[in-house]
C-alpha cells in the first residue's frame, strides 16, 4: 500500500467526488485521476495538497513489516472477491498477529486509518479484531471501529478454506467485539500456530 492508496481510500470514504477533491486541492482532475490509477506518481507537494483537501495527514511510523488494518482489509477483500477464502482468512489472522505483537501506541497507529468501506462481513471481523487488540492494552478505538456495528441478528462465520468447517463455532468462546457484530470467530483462532 502507498500514500496514493491512502488518499484514494480517504476520498472514497468521505464520499468526495474526484472532481471536488481536484478543485479543492488545486490539482487537475486528469492529473488526480492518473495518480489514483497508478499512471502517474505524485510529487510530495501534490500529495500534501490532496491530503490537506481531504483533511488527512501522514505520519511516518516504524511499522517493522506489519500491515495497517487498512492494508490488511484491502488484501482480505481482494482475496475474498477472488474466491480465495483460505487467503482471506490467513490475511485476517496475520492482522490479528501483527496487532498483537506490538506495543499500545503502534497498535493505535496501525489501526487508525479507516479501511475502504465495504458491505463485506469481513469489515465487521476487521473492526472486531482491532477493537479486541486495542482493548487488550486499554487504547482508544478509532471512530471507524465504533461505527462498524455489524449485524448481530444475522451471525456470520468466515469461510476458512475451500471446505466449510464441519462444526459450528461455540458462541461462548467468541470474544465480545466479534459477538456484538455477529461475527463467529472463536478466540483460540486468533493466533497463528
Amino acid at each position: 500500500m502507498s500514500i496514493v492508496d491512502s488518499l484514494r481510500r480517504a476520498r472514497k470514504n468521505a464520499g468526495t467526488p474526484l472532481s471536488e477533491a481536484a478543485s479543492v486541492s488545486g490539482v487537475g482532475v486528469t492529473n488526480l485521476s492518473a495518480i489514483e490509477h497508478g499512471r502517474r506518481d505524485p510529487t510530495t507537494a501534490t500529495a500534501q495538497r490532496v491530503a490537506a483537501a481531504l483533511g488527512v495527514s501522514f505520519v511516518a511510523v516504524p511499522a517493522r513489516g506489519r500491515s495497517t488494518a487498512a492494508e490488511a482489509a484491502a488484501a482480505i477483500l481482494r482475496a475474498d472477491e477472488a474466491g480465495n477464502p483460505a487467503l482471506a482468512y490467513r490475511s485476517f489472522i496475520q492482522l490479528a498477529d501483527d496487532l498483537g505483537a506490538v506495543d499500545a501506541v503502534t497498535r493505535v497507529v496501525l489501526a487508525a486509518e479507516e479501511p475502504e468501506r465495504s458491505r463485506s462481513r469481513w469489515t465487521d471481523a476487521i473492526a472486531g479484531i482491532v477493537e479486541l487488540r486495542l482493548n487488550e492494552v486499554g487504547a482508544p478505538l478509532p471512530q471507524w471501529v465504533r461505527d462498524t456495528l455489524g449485524d448481530p441478528e444475522h451471525p456470520w462465520e468466515p469461510q476458512r478454506s475451500d471446505i466449510a468447517f464441519p462444526f459450528p463455532p461455540d458462541e461462548e468462546l467468541v470474544p465480545e467485539p466479534f459477538r456484538k457484530r455477529g461475527v463467529l470467530i472463536e478466540e483460540n483462532e486468533l493466533a497463528s500456530a
